[in-house]
C-alpha cells in the first residue's frame, strides 16, 4: 500500500520554541519521539500526560504514515466485511478508574457504549460516517463484532478528545511520515531521529510502538518466488492480508493457502464476500441472529476455490459468546508470585520442563472447577476429587487421562491440553473429502463449546490463558533460559495462547462450514508441507494425516510476516536492532520499564520499546473493560520510567536544583478480575 505523503501538524500546546535545556517559560523541557502513532501510542500520551510533572514541558512527536489513533491496522481505508475477533462490549482504549496504575486514569466509554452515545445524541463522530458504517453504528449490538472501520471511528474519537484536553505546557506534533534512523550524538547530547522526507527531529527520548511489521523474505520464501516467476506460477509469501493484492488469483482455481489463523480468515472473506459471494440464513433459521444462524453461501462465480492447510490443520477456536456460571477462581499453582520467587531464589527456568507443566495444570483446574460446579449433571464423582487427581498427577500422565475419561463422560466436555491444541494428531484418511467431513464436525463441536451457556468451561479455560499470559509478562527475565527468552515464551506459547483465546467471531467459523458446503473451500491436513511438483509446473502439497496430495498453480502463506528486527522492512526497527540487545527475533527490553537493552551491555538510556517487536510478551494495544488490564499496566509503567529517566538525564534550568525523578512503576504480575 502506498503510503499517505509526508505531512506534520501541531495538535496541541499553547507553547513553541522548545529549547533544549528548558522551556521559555523557564519551566524544565522534555521532548519525545513516539516512532508509530496507533493506539498504543495514544495509550502511552495519555499515561505520559498523568505522570507529568505540571512544571515540566512536554513535547511529542508522532511519526507514522497513518493517522493518530487507528494506525495501519485500524486505518479507515480498508474493506468493510473485515471485522475485530472481539466483541464490542470488550473493546475499551481506556483504563478503568479502579485500575493498578501509577497515577489516574483518564477514563472513557467502551466501543460498545460510544457506540450508544453516539446513536443517542451524547457523542458524536469527529469524521461523517459513510453510509454503510451508519447503518453498522445503528444496527451494533454490544454482543457483536464491529467492522475495523467503526473501530477506527471509536480511535479517532478518543484521540481528537484527548488531543482537544491537552494542558497549554505539552505540544503534540504529528508527522505522516517514516523514521529510516535515529542517531545519537553522544554524551549529554539528546536523539536525532531522520525521516523518510528529510526532515530531522531533535529529542531527548524516543519510543518505538511500531508494532508487527513486514519482513525481507527468507530463504524459503524467496526461493519459491524465484521459482514461481520462472514457471509462470502465482505465490504470495506472509503479509498483512488487507494490504495484497490477490487479483491474481483467478476464478475457479485451485490455491493451496498455508495457514489457518486470523489472516487466512480476512483472506476467506476477501475471497469470498469481497467478490460478490453471499451468505444467506437457511430455510426455518431467518429470525435468528447472524452469528446463530445456520448459513448457506450463494457464489457469484468469481471465487478461486481455497485449499486450507497449517501444522495444526484446523483454525483457531472461536471466540466465546458465553459467561461463567461459577466466580472465576485465582491461579492455584502458575502464579505471579511462584515465579518472583523463583527469580529471586536465583533459579533458571526452561519454559517447557518447568513452567509447561504447572500451565497445564492450572487449565485443568480452570475447566473442570466450572464443570462441576456450573454443570455437575454431565459429571461423575466430585470436584474435590477431580482437583485432588489434577494436582497431585503429571499433566499429560494416563492416569490423568483415565481419570478424567471417567470425570466428564461426554467427550465435548472433556479438556485436554495437547488434544486441544493438537486434535488431529493420530488422524489418518485417504482422501480430502474425508478430511472436509471430520474437519466440519470439528468446526460444528467447536462452535458448541463456544457459544451455548451449556459449555462455559471453555470460557474458564480462556480466563486462564489470559492469566497466565499476564503471568509471564510480569516475570522477570532473569527467571529464563536462552531457549525460553528467544523460542518458547515468542513463539511457542504465543501460538498455544493465541489459539486458544485470539480466534475468529464464531459467525466466520460459520460462514466456512457454508463455503466448505458449496465446494469453495476445503482443507488439506495438519503439518502441511509444500513443494514445487517434480515437473516444476505446479506446487505440490501433502499432509502426513491424508493420503491424497494436492497440486495446484497458486500457493497463498496466509501468516503475518514474523517477526524479525534485523530483517525488517521498517527502516526504525532495523536500525533499533544493529545496536540494541536481542532476545532471539525481538528486541529485548526491561520488562519492568520497557527500556530497550543495549548490545554493549547495560540500557540505551534514551531509547524504549513496547509491542510485538520487543522481548516482552506482547498483550495488544486496547484491551476488555473492568479487568485492570495488561496492556494499560504495562504502558502505564513505560511512562513513568520514560519521564523519570530523562528528567534524570537532562540539566536543570539555571538557578533551580535538580528535577526529582520519579520511580519507574514496576510491571503488575497478577490479574486482578476476568
Amino acid at each position: 500500500m502506498v503510503n499517505p505523503a509526508p505531512t506534520q501538524q501541531p495538535l496541541g500546546g499553547r507553547e513553541s520554541g522548545v529549547s533544549t535545556q528548558g522551556s521559555p517559560t523557564g519551566r524544565q523541557s522534555i521532548s519525545l519521539v513516539l516512532i508509530g502513532a496507533g493506539p498504543r501510542a495514544l495509550m502511552l500520551l495519555e499515561r505520559l500526560l498523568a505522570h507529568r510533572d505540571p512544571a515540566t514541558h512536554l513535547r511529542v512527536d508522532l511519526v507514522d504514515p497513518y493517522p493518530f489513533g487507528a494506525g495501519r491496522i485500524w486505518r479507515a481505508g480498508q474493506s468493510p466485511l473485515l471485522r475485530l475477533n472481539s466483541t464490542a462490549r470488550d473493546v475499551t482504549i481506556f483504563a478503568d478508574a479502579d485500575a493498578t496504575l501509577g497515577r489516574p486514569a483518564t477514563t472513557g466509554p467502551s466501543l460498545a457504549e460510544w457506540v450508544a452515545a453516539v446513536r443517542g445524541g451524547e457523542l458524536s463522530t469527529v469524521s461523517p460516517l459513510d453510509i454503510e458504517l451508519e447503518r453498522e453504528l445503528f444496527t451494533l449490538a454490544p454482543d457483536d463484532f464491529p467492522s475495523r472501520r467503526l473501530h477506527q471511528a471509536y480511535l479517532e474519537w478518543a484521540t481528537r478528545r484527548l488531543l482537544d484536553a491537552l494542558p497549554a505546557a505539552v505540544t503534540v506534533t504529528t508527522h505522516e511520515d517514516t523514521v529510516v534512523r535515529v542517531e545519537s550524538p553522544g554524551e549529554g547530547g539528546g536523539e536525532r531521529v531522520h525521516l523518510a522526507s528529510g526532515s530531522v527531529l531533535a529529542a531527548d527520548g524516543v519510543v518505538y510502538l511500531v508494532g508487527h511489521t513486514e519482513t525481507q523474505p527468507t530463504r524459503a520464501e524467496a526461493g519459491l518466488a524465484t521459482a514461481a516467476r520462472a514457471a509462470g506460477l502465482t505465490y504470495h509469501r506472509p503479509a498483512y492480508t488487507a494490504d495484497e493484492d490477490y487479483s491474481d488469483l483467478l476464478p475457479g482455481e485451485d490455491v493451496i493457502v498455508r495457514g489457518l489463523g486470523l489472516a487466512a480468515v480476512d483472506l476467506v472473506v476477501l475471497l469470498a464476500q469481497g467478490r460478490g459471494g453471499r451468505f444467506v440464513p437457511v430455510a426455518g433459521h431467518e429470525l435468528l441472529p447472524a452469528s446463530k444462524a445456520t448459513l448457506r453461501y450463494v457464489p457469484s462465480g468469481r471465487e478461486p476455490r481455497l485449499l486450507l492447510g497449517s501444522r495444526r490443520g484446523v483454525p483457531y477456536r472461536s471466540k466465546s459468546l458465553q459467561s461463567l456460571d461459577h466466580a472465576l477462581a485465582a491461579p492455584e499453582v502458575f502464579t505471579a508470585e511462584r515465579l518472583a520467587a523463583a527469580a529471586a531464589a536465583g533459579e533458571v527456568w526452561d519454559f517447557d520442563q518447568d513452567a509447561w507443566p504447572l500451565i497445564a495444570t492450572e487449565l485443568h483446574l480452570a475447566h473442570y472447577r466450572e464443570l462441576f460446579h456450573a454443570h455437575p449433571e454431565r459429571t461423575r464423582g466430585t470436584w474435590e476429587r477431580t482437583r485432588e487427581v489434577i494436582l497431585s498427577s503429571a499433566w499429560d500422565s494416563p492416569a490423568l487421562r483415565g481419570h478424567l475419561l471417567q470425570a466428564a463422560p461426554e467427550d465435548i466436555d472433556r479438556f485436554h491440553v495437547s488434544e486441544w491444541d493438537r486434535p488431529l494428531e493420530r488422524l489418518a484418511v485417504a482422501t480430502r473429502g474425508e478430511l472436509d467431513s471430520l474437519l466440519t464436525e470439528h468446526i460444528r463441536t467447536d462452535l458448541l463449546q463456544h457459544r451455548h451457556q451449556a459449555h462455559s468451561a471453555s470460557l474458564a479455560v480462556f480466563h486462564a490463558v489470559l492469566g497466565v499470559h499476564v503471568a509471564l509478562a510480569g516475570a522477570p527475565s532473569s527467571l529464563w533460559n536462552r531457549r525460553s527468552r528467544e523460542v518458547s515464551l515468542p513463539t511457542t506459547w504465543q501460538s498455544y495462547a493465541s489459539y486458544l483465546t485470539s480466534g475468529p467471531p464464531p459467525e466466520r467459523l460459520e460462514q466456512l462450514l457454508a463455503l466448505v458446503e458449496a465446494g469453495v473451500v476445503g482443507f488439506l491436513g495438519p503439518e502441511l508441507k509444500v513443494e514445487l511438483s517434480p515437473d516444476g509446473r505446479s506446487f505440490r502439497a501433502h499432509s502426513p494425516a491424508v493420503a491424497q496430495s494436492t497440486t495446484a498453480r497458486a500457493l497463498v502463506d496466509a501468516w503475518l510476516p514474523r517477526t524479525d528486527p534485523e530483517a525488517s522492512s521498517n527502516p526504525a526497527l532495523a536500525d533499533l536492532a544493529a545496536t540494541a540487545a536481542l532476545a532471539g527475533r525481538r528486541i529485548d527490553v526491561d520488562p519492568a520499564t520497557a527500556q530497550v537493552r543495549a548490545a554493549s551491555g547495560g540500557v540505551l538510556p534514551r531509547r524504549w520499546a513496547l509491542g510485538a517487536a520487543t522481548s516482552t510478551p506482547d498483550a495488544g494495544a486496547f484491551s476488555r473493560p473492568g479487568v485492570n488490564a495488561l496492556p494499560f499496566r504495562t504502558t502505564d509503567a513505560a511512562a513513568a520510567s520514560i519521564l523519570a529517566g530523562l528528567a534524570a538525564l537532562r540539566p536543570a534550568p539555571s538557578g533551580q536544583a535538580p528535577a526529582a525523578s520519579l520511580a519507574p512503576t514496576s510491571l503488575p504480575t497478577a490479574l486482578e478480575t476476568a
